[in-house]
Parts: C-alpha cells; structure tokens; sequence
C-alpha cells in the first residue's frame, strides 16, 4: 500500500493524543474568547463575531458523549474524536487532490 506509512504514523499520533489530558496547562491555540484576551490583550472582532460566544463542536474537550466518566474513558474519548478528525481531514485532502489531479468531480 502506497501510503501505509502515513496512516500508521496517524494512528499512532492518535493514540498518544490521550497524553494532552495530563499535560500542564491547556493545548496551545485552543483557547476561548477570555484565553485569547488573556493572551493577546484584546479579542479581534471577526473572532467574537463569529462565536457570538458559543463554541460548537460535536465534541466539545474532546470527549464521546458518555466516555467521560473516568480517566480511562476520557483517553479513549480524546483517541476516538483524534482519528475521527485525522480521518475527516485526509479524506478531505484526497478529494482536494482527486479533484485538481482529474481536473472535476467525475
């Protein structure tokens, strides 16, 4: 397989994504309107416009809604929303290159 590499590399990420729990602090960049004030002094207007606020996410702090209820649970939530992003994500490059190598949907 041409890119059995690269998803080994990808499912061994996301089974270490779970370390991100115990680690100090919160993951860089994932912050809410008060982290980016906190951090930057201000909160730029598009991004306050476009939150209202709100954060929407299927799986808010990476959690599987009813694998939260241990540490245990919580790892495997955080692997299960980790290859489920990955996946989304490479799924959505290989139609990108599909598209533009083809020249269109066919």
């Amino acid at each position: 397989m041409k890119y059995r590499t690269g998803w080994i590399v990808l499912l061994i990420l996301a089974i270490l994504t779970p370390l991100g729990i115990i680690a100090a602090g919160g993951a860089w960049g994932e912050w809410d309107l008060d982290g980016v004030r906190d951090r930057a002094g201000f909160v730029p207007e598009g991004m306050r416009a476009s939150t209202d606020g709100r954060t929407e996410s299927p799986f808010k702090e990476y959690t599987v809604p009813g694998l939260d209820r241990s540490f245990f649970h919580e790892g495997l939530g955080t692997i299960i929303t980790a290859i489920l992003g990955a996946g989304i994500t490479a799924l959505f490059a290989f139609a990108v290159a599909r598209i533009a190598r083809h020249g269109g949907i066919s």
